[in-house]
Order: C-alpha cells, then sequence, then structure tokens
C-alpha cells in the first residue's frame, strides 16, 4: 500500500472520504484565512477552527442541511448544528455585539430546521461599516475537537453555493 502524504489537494477532499462534511459560504465574499482576523478570540481559534468571510451581500444563508440551535439577541449571530454533527457558528462583524442588534433582521428562530441556502439573516453592511466596524464574517467550528480536521476551501471568492470549508 502507498504512503499517504501529508498533505491533500482540495479535489481529494471534495471527492474523498465520504465523511466528509461540506460547509458552503453562508454570505458571498472574499474567503480568508480565520488567523488573519483582528479579533483574538477567533485569529487563535479559542471557540474552535474554520474560516472568515470579508462579505459583499447583505444576504446571509444556511450553509447546510441543519438545526437552528441559537440566535443571539443581538442578531450578530447564530449558531447551527448540522444533520451530520457539526456545530457552526456565523458571526457577523467584529465587535459587532455592541450594535445591539441594529442594521440585523434574523429569519429564523431558535429550533429552527434549515436548508442549505435559507435565509438566516440580514445584515446591513454600509450601515455597520458607517457606524465603524469591521463587517469580517466568522465560520467556526465550535466543536472541532470532534474531528480530524477542518480545512477552509482554497477558492477566494465564494458566493452560497461555494463550500467554505471542508470537516474531516
Amino acid at each position: 500500500q502507498p504512503a499517504t502524504t501529508a498533505t491533500t489537494s482540495m479535489a481529494n477532499i471534495d471527492a474523498g472520504a465520504k465523511d466528509t462534511k461540506k460547509i458552503f459560504a453562508p454570505v458571498a465574499g472574499e474567503l480568508i484565512n480565520i488567523e488573519s482576523v483582528s479579533d483574538p478570540t477567533f485569529a487563535q481559534k479559542m471557540m474552535g477552527d474554520g474560516a472568515a468571510i470579508i462579505p459583499t451581500d447583505d444576504h446571509f444563508y444556511a450553509p447546510f442541511d441543519g438545526t437552528v440551535e441559537t440566535v443571539f439577541p443581538t442578531k450578530h449571530a447564530i449558531g447551527l448544528k448540522s444533520k451530520d454533527g457539526v456545530e457552526l457558528l456565523i458571526h457577523v462583524g467584529i465587535d459587532t455585539v455592541d450594535l445591539k442588534g441594529a442594521h440585523f433582521t434574523a429569519h429564523v428562530n431558535q429550533g429552527a430546521t434549515v436548508k442549505q441556502g435559507d435565509l438566516l439573516l440580514d445584515a446591513d453592511l454600509d450601515a455597520i461599516k458607517a457606524d465603524g466596524y469591521d463587517t469580517t464574517t466568522m465560520l467556526v467550528v465550535t466543536n472541532t475537537k470532534d474531528f480530524v480536521d477542518v480545512v477552509p476551501n482554497e477558492v477566494t471568492t465564494v458566493d452560497k453555493n461555494a463550500v467554505a470549508l471542508y470537516v474531516i
């Protein structure tokens, strides 16, 4: 049997193991490394591994089929759980909790069942930026420890039909 290498191509991950879970981008934008965001809680992966998106659209969609575990009262963040066990936090913006819900509209409630592509929330990105906040959106697999690895896609431009993360 040939030796396995430490590096795996995106094509292999995408087509490979049946247990690989795909997390689609919840918003259109530029996919970036989570370690590059300005909030150390996310950059240092204290809540889990993932990726970040600099959003170019005000609409945020379900990245997989699953349930809404939490909608923060300030509507800037949503916790989801996929049918196959991935727990994902979508956190729109940095320090946007301080907006106390201004510029955010939630379209789902805790306990709701969602399908990939369902509208979760809207964020008025222009208004958020005008108030001085960074709109970079973090995608964090909060139960990273339950999996072997969380691998961001190598593409840089994503929308709701593009995979942002592979969970292995």
